[in-house]
């Protein structure tokens, strides 16, 4: 027994000791399309939102029973009709849907094998390659179609109703929902030339199409989550370069640079009323374009100004920035953490409804459906487990470049928050020069007093009779 158990130990150890990590399994700029995280997967309240409630694309949730008994016609009648299309404007089909259609399912069996590494390997498993290569020409078909033909003024050219538009369009930016751009282009009308177009289009519902726009040029990116992502922060904050499989693969980070103990700064304050108090005042970014770290803060004698960007609470929100969050947080993503960031920041704001109503007074959120009370519990629910906010919270990091801008406006706000010389200054000004009333109760007494000192050195200093 003693000796068996002794080979047992050894054969475990040689195991151990010659694990390494597998090229399929590196960080990148590139990660494949999964399943969200497990950390969020086990929390029902945030997995919810993570869930398609009409219409599936991509392995995932693929034989879910509730998503056939509509989406899975809805599919079948986007791809039958783009690829009505596809036989018409492409030139070697003539018009023949039977030729297009074979055609576009034989481009995606050719490359099937490419297809599949887009894929995390748990996600593909239970399929044959041919029902891999029937469901991502069919689902790539309809998602085109879909893509080409959304219009939130005229649902009924996806023959949907507003209300089924409205579900099928927050359905296809989540995470566990994508198909890789990869495929569409494989299946594009363009060979992928009009994607970018298409994409532009998805996301403004129809608004690129009927402005008549034709040419947009803009970074493709992995699926249209990740477009989405991209479109609120510049492309040059993450710089991919090629590896040498010829992939897209980020930059190690450099190392941070030693940094005295003295540097740590505590957050103090908690909330938005807290800065009010010490004479921050809260105003909207003017900006054209809605960026993540547009914030910027300005310290003056008699209070400070935080600029933010213009925040839109919908019911598309709770969706959306849940799968942003999973995707940032998915283990093979390299990325700077701009979506987990910005949340954390606007957390470390905002406590309860008050702090809502005093951003919504500013012009920074606009509450189209929700309470005050649900939004401030949306930013408090999910803004506890992020990586960012340790960050945030104590000192910068080189570890999420992001992070920086944050961190430094957190700094910023701190250092002024914590001046008792400016604390005092912006407590005078709100108590003596906040009102006209104030102001003149306030000259109306310095007045005395001036009048009162100068009778009183008269009286001393006024020559005897």
């Amino acid at each position: 027994m003693a000796e068996d158990a002794k080979v047992a130990r050894e054969a475990k150890l040689a195991q151990l000791l010659n694990q390494t990590f597998q090229d399929n399994n590196q960080i990148s700029s590139t990660p494949k399309i999964q399943r969200v995280p497990l950390f969020w997967r086990q929390k029902t309240s945030f997995y919810e939102y993570c869930i398609p409630k009409m219409i599936s694309f991509g392995p995932i949730h693929h034989r879910n029973e509730n998503l056939k008994q509509q989406g899975q016609h809805l599919k079948s009648q986007w791809a039958s009709l783009y690829i009505e299309e596809y036989s018409k404007e492409v030139g070697p089909c003539n018009g023949n849907k039977q030729e297009a259609a074979n055609y576009l399912y034989g481009v995606v069996g050719y490359n099937i094998v490419e297809l599949k590494e887009l894929f995390a390997e748990d996600v593909i498993e239970e399929y044959s390659d041919e029902e891999l290569i029937w469901m991502l020409f069919e689902d790539g078909c309809s998602l085109l179609y879909y893509m080409d033909h959304v219009d939130v003024q005229r649902p009924e050219e996806l023959k949907l109703k507003l209300d089924q538009l409205m579900h099928t369009w927050r359905d296809i930016e989540l995470l566990e929902n994508q198909l890789p751009i990869k495929l569409l282009q494989l299946l594009s009308k363009t060979q992928g030339a009009d994607l970018d177009y298409l994409l532009i289009n998805f996301m403004s519902m129809g608004e690129a199409k009927r402005s008549g726009r034709t040419t947009i040029t803009i970074p493709i990116r992995n699926h249209i989550l990740d477009f989405l992502r991209s479109s609120y922060f510049h492309t040059e904050i993450e710089q991919n370069v090629p590896n040498q499989n010829g992939g897209i693969q980020m930059p190690p980070p450099p190392p941070p640079p030693p940094r005295p103990r003295s540097s740590l700064v505590w957050q103090t304050y908690k909330n938005i009323r807290d800065l009010k108090k010490s004479g921050i005042q809260v105003k909207v970014n003017k900006s054209d374009e809605w960026k993540w770290h547009d914030i910027t803060f300005t310290s003056r004698w008699f209070g400070g100004e935080l600029t933010l960007p213009l925040w839109v609470f919908s019911n598309v929100t709770p969706y959306f920035f849940r799968n942003l969050i999973a995707y940032e947080m998915c283990p093979d993503f390299r990325n700077s953490f701009e979506c987990c960031c910005y949340l954390s920041f606007m957390d470390s704001l905002i406590d309860n409804a008050e702090d809502v109503k005093e951003l919504r007074s500013a012009g920074v959120i606009q509450n189209l459906v929700q309470s005050d009370e649900e939004v401030a519990k949306f930013f408090n629910d999910i803004g506890n487990d992020f990586p960012a906010k340790m960050f945030n919270q104590i000192y910068t990091t080189d570890a999420i470049p992001i992070s920086k801008k944050y961190i430094q406006v957190r700094r910023q706000i701190q250092e002024h928050y914590s001046s008792r010389w400016r604390t005092f200054l912006a407590e005078t000004r709100s108590t003596y020069f906040s009102s006209p009333w104030s102001l003149l109760a306030f000259l109306a007494a310095l007045s005395g007093l001036i009048l009162a000192v100068l009778q009183t050195w008269y009286t001393i200093h006024s020559p005897k009779n």
